[in-house]
This record gives structure tokens, sequence and C-alpha cells, in this order.
């Protein structure tokens, strides 16, 4: 198959890319969407240092923004510093932190060694965010698992390098995404409230990817969530998995019997759809950025 297939030529990065209804309408998007769960579980599951990155959407937010600055970042562009100040700015479109949540989160990431923060070489008062190795390493990880996704719609060979974990075309990438951010956060998250509660909620998108995973590998069918295991996969108490289905339940997203199963409504699944699907059209956007197409 042609990867350059069904494209859209609006694109604030001046590169072509898959919009998200033509990767949805692919008839391996199930297929890819599936792999897409199982790799990012694969990650994450059972992995509470990790799942620190994933707890919740500001904590996402600031790891992912401080991974595009870094790609933006050239030491002989003072406009180009990973700043708190610069983070705090590209955070506020989302609206999943207060400017004090942000700093907390940063001192916990620098505290369990994902950040290195120093004085900027320009301005002493200013204060530089750096990812330190490990978390760069974490980074190729979590892009290859995107990656394989969009692998399975439009072939491994065009996305071999940041499948193999090319470290330029990382950087690049990052670099390239964080021109996506402000679309990211107008047409994905604020747009599509059934998902953004989770982003809410520790753990929140963690779960809510097995519960599609298991959904979709028994469609229509009630689910028995077992809360105590749930909790142990993705480091919360049961206690919040509990209180976390029964309020999605009162939004009308997801139905519990009496007997404590669940299952998701068809909204709340279209609307997962729709976040993976814009998240894969922005990724592809940065790929095609960072490889020169």
């Amino acid at each position: 198959m042609e990867r350059r297939c069904g494209f859209s030529a609006l694109d604030v990065t001046g590169t072509t890319y898959l919009a998200p209804e033509r990767i949805r309408a692919h008839p391996n998007f199930a297929e890819a969407r599936d792999t897409y769960i199982r790799a990012i579980l694969d990650l994450y599951e059972g992995r509470p240092a990790l799942i620190e990155l994933m707890r919740d959407g500001g904590r996402i937010m600031v790891y992912g923004i401080i991974m595009a600055l870094w790609g933006g970042y050239r030491e002989d562009d003072p406009k180009s510093l990973p700043t708190i100040s610069r983070l705090k700015q590209t955070i506020g479109w989302f609206g999943v932190a207060s400017p004090r949540q942000i700093d907390l989160i940063v001192a916990r990431f620098a505290q369990v060694g994902h950040l290195e923060i120093s004085p900027t070489p320009h301005d002493a008062r200013m204060r530089r965010i750096l990812p330190k190795p490990a978390l760069i390493e974490h980074d190729r990880a979590f892009l290859r698992a995107h990656c394989l996704a969009l692998a399975r719609l439009f072939g491994a060979e065009a996305y071999e390098k940041p499948l193999s974990g090319d470290r330029d075309v990382l950087k690049a990438m990052r670099g390239a995404w964080i021109v996506t951010l402000e679309a990211m956060a107008k047409e994905i998250f604020i747009a599509n409230p059934p998902v953004f509660r989770f982003y809410a909620a520790s753990s929140g998108i963690l779960m809510l990817m097995r519960l599609v995973g298991m959904q979709h590998a028994a469609p229509n069918a009630w689910l028995a969530v077992d809360y105590t295991d749930f909790g142990r996969r993705f480091a919360v108490s049961r206690t919040h998995v509990r209180t976390l289905l029964k309020s999605i339940a009162q939004e009308g997203d997801l139905e519990i019997d009496p007997e404590g199963r669940v299952r998701l409504s068809p909204d709340l699944l279209t609307a997962f759809d729709r976040n993976f699907a814009g998240r894969m059209s922005l990724l592809d956007r940065a790929h095609g950025t960072a490889m020169g197409v």
C-alpha cells in the first residue's frame, strides 16, 4: 500500500500528514489500536516508577512537553531554552495542571531522577530543565509503542528509524511535536470530554486502555473488573479504582451491573478511538517533519 494516501494539507509544520479521519477509516485501524494498547500497557503495568510519568494529565503533559522542549533545544539559540516558564505556558493550553502543580511535578521528577534542573547559561535567575539519559531512553520506548501502531497501518519500513530507537530521529520528532501541541489541546483533549475525564484521575488513562482492550475482546459483554488487580497493575488503591468507575458511570460513559461488572458505552469507545487517531495523526506529522518528507 502507498503510505501517502489520503492526506490533509493543513499542517502547521509544513509537512503533509495523515488526517485523523483517514486513520480511523483504515481497514487495519482496530488492529493498530489494539497493538498500541498492548504496547503501552506492557511498558507501564506493574512498574510504579514509570507509572508516575503517566499518573494523571498533569504529569503526562509535563513529561511530554519537557521531551518536546528538549527536542527543539539548540545550545546556540537562547530562545529554544527549555525553561520552567515555557513549560508552564505550554501546559496552560491543556488545562490539566496549575502553575503550582507544575512546580510540584517538576520537583518530584527531579527528585526521582527523571530531570536535571540548572540555571540557564544566559540568565542565572532562569531554570533550565532537561531530561536525564534514563528518561530519554524511556522516551524511545514510549515513541516506539506509538510507531508500532502506525506500522500496523502503513508498514514498518515507513517508521524504521523510530522503531529502531534512533536518537537523532527521536529528538527531531519531539522537536517537531511541540509545534502541534496547541492543536492537540484543542482538537484531542479539550474537545473529547469522555476521555479527558480519565486523564484527570490517577492512572485513569492507563485503566481506560485496559478496559477498552477488554471490551473490544468481548464486544457488548459485561466485564468482570477485579479492583484489587487493577490497583496492583496501576499503582493505585482498590478504593480509587471503584470510585473512578462509579464516577464515570454517573456521567453515563459506562454501566455497572448489580454484580459489579462493567460495560463501556459506545460513545466512550468512539471517544477513545478519536483520541487515539488524533494522536497518531500528530505523531505522523512529527515523524514526517523529522524525516523531511
